[in-house]
């Protein structure tokens, strides 16, 4: 969360007739997230209709981390990748004529040397690589930060965000070839964070994991912060979700599709209050 919040007296004021309504809606945010740099950085918004270009607190969002808080495209400025998908969007690429790659909201990856589309690496975001058997079918390998994963066969996705690369394997083994150490095997049916410091290898549930491709969000035995952190890339502005009220036990299904009515839902279902802020901030705060 940020501290020090900004005082009355410190809002720069305007010549433009605005900095009365401005400062109105600064003290109205204010109240609700806190913070200096935030408070400075909305009114900057109210008064000169430009995009949101720091951090707004304690933001949730994996993926899109720096979209949600910026307003923009998050791999806007990042000319090296090929592919990127936006808020709310994904996007199915073919591989080869065996092989398909199906980006989530906010990913972004970058073909190898050459061109050629069975090497890629992902940028940031989610990817979910499909790949039917076939005698003359050549490998496909995904890379990032922390490793690679290489196959033949099988399908499998990498998820890459929030200082975390998670690599799930569906229904074959996959070799996975980490930036430091030994290669290892993951088996099927299973999960592995490739960082140095991430938990091992666990069993996975495919369908809940890929949910996402059918617009819905499941989340079993999660937290309240697992559930606005999907959510965070199909919603076109800033989710905010205080410390204690992200630590709530949750359990449930989701639409991502309409990540309003999911709001909507979370306020029912949760003891937390939904808050909505103008420019599609959303501010989510324990009740109980």
């Amino acid at each position: 969360m940020v501290s020090d919040p900004t005082r009355p007296a410190d809002v720069p004021q305007g010549g433009n007739g605005q900095s009365s309504g401005a400062a109105m809606e600064l003290a109205r945010l204010r109240a609700a997230l806190g913070g200096q740099s935030l408070g400075d950085l909305y009114l900057r918004r109210v008064k000169r209709r430009a995009l949101l270009r720091r951090g707004l607190g304690v933001a949730a969002g994996a993926s899109c981390f720096a979209g949600l808080l910026a307003g923009l495209d998050p791999l806007s400025d990042d000319l090296r990748a090929d592919v990127r998908t936006r808020h709310g969007e994904t996007q199915q690429l073919a591989l080869d004529a065996r092989a398909t790659a199906t980006l989530a909201p906010c990913s972004a990856i970058k073909f190898a040397a050459g061109g050629a589309r069975n090497a890629f690496t992902l940028l940031d975001g989610t990817v979910l690589v499909e790949r039917r058997p076939g005698a003359a079918s050549p490998f496909i390998q995904v890379s990032t930060r922390a490793g690679a994963v290489r196959v033949t066969t099988g399908d499998f996705m990498i998820r890459r965000g929030d200082g975390r690369t998670i690599v799930t394997a569906h229904d074959d083994t996959l070799t996975i070839l980490p930036r430091r150490g030994p290669r290892l095997t993951l088996a099927a049916g299973h999960a592995m964070n490739l960082e140095p410091d991430g938990p091992g290898e666990r069993a996975i549930d495919w369908g809940l994991a890929t949910s996402w491709r059918n617009g819905m969000l499941i989340v079993e035995d999660g937290t309240l912060g697992d559930v606005v952190t999907g959510l965070a890339p199909y919603w076109r502005g800033t989710l905010y979700i205080t410390p204690r009220a992200a630590r709530i036990r949750a359990s449930g299904v989701f639409s991502l599709n309409d990540a309003s009515r999911s709001l909507a839902q979370i306020e029912d279902i949760f003891p937390v209050s939904v808050r909505r802020l103008p420019f599609g901030v959303v501010t989510i705060n324990s009740v109980s």
